[in-house]
């Protein structure tokens, strides 16, 4: 398991502000309310804590905020949907802030290193405590979620029987969003490789009744290659639940809400 998951966050008492990247390019977010507690708490002496990979313990960044402090400023800030937030990725150890890629800083030394160590500060704030007993509920929801659904297909992808756990994903048939009282019934999952988790999550591939993989019909507006890969899986089968059947009311939703006829 990845070390950084042991790191003890600002929500626990600790002097980190521990986040998960996108596996991709490990995109990040920052509050900027987070921001502004941890530096006023500190004094600025607080790590930032980034991670991606859950099975590879040493795929981690323990950065001195003092270090990249400089990049966030109000000018540096995301626009539209997200205002008060920094958004940054990691490119080749470096840090780079998503409102301009040349704002960057080089976190290689960095990389999988400890912690900053500063005495534990109890942050009194009514906020920051209902925020984060709500988030630890929902994460503690969506891993019983998870866990049921693998067991459910044999921890196998129900299409391709691929089963290394960490290219399987749970993907919610009605999206967590939607539904507070689906979220965590297992007749609401299907155990997927995550590329086809993707393309069921954006609905270009539904599922009828009887489990048989329909595809999105207006193949033209796609490229190429995904056209080749939808029309392979075309009417093919998912593996029959082990121990939940999926509920057929929460397979027309998708169908009818989020498949793209």
């Amino acid at each position: 398991m990845n070390r950084a998951l042991n790191i003890k966050n600002w929500k626990d008492g600790g002097n980190s502000y521990v986040l998960k990247g996108n596996p991709n390019n490990k995109w990040v977010g920052f509050q900027e309310k987070v921001l502004s507690e941890l530096s006023k708490t500190f004094n600025n002496n607080f790590n930032i804590v980034i991670w991606t990979d859950e099975q590879n313990e040493d795929d981690y960044y323990c950065i001195p905020f003092k270090t990249i402090k400089h990049l966030f400023v109000n000018e540096h800030k995301t626009t539209g949907k997200y205002p008060n937030r920094w958004t940054a990725t990691i490119l080749e150890h470096r840090f780079l802030m998503h409102s301009n890629s040349q704002l960057s800083v080089d976190i290689s030394e960095f990389y999988s290193q400890h912690l900053i160590a500063e005495p534990i500060v109890e942050i009194a704030d009514d906020y920051f405590i209902e925020n984060a007993k709500a988030e630890i509920n929902i994460r503690l929801k969506q891993s019983k979620f998870r866990k049921g659904v693998l067991e459910n297909f044999g921890n196998k992808c129900a299409l391709t029987q691929i089963s290394e756990s960490t290219l399987l994903i749970a993907s919610h048939i009605v999206p967590w969003s939607k539904e507070k009282d689906f979220r965590g019934d297992i007749s609401n999952g299907i155990c997927l490789y995550v590329e086809y988790d993707a393309l069921f999550d954006k609905g270009f591939i539904s599922f009828t009744d009887d489990l048989q993989v329909i595809i999105t019909s207006d193949l033209s507006k796609l490229s190429t290659q995904l056209q080749e890969k939808l029309i392979i899986i075309k009417g093919k089968r998912l593996r029959l639940p082990l121990i939940k059947p999926l509920n057929v009311k929460y397979l027309h939703y998708h169908r009818t809400t989020i498949f793209k006829e």
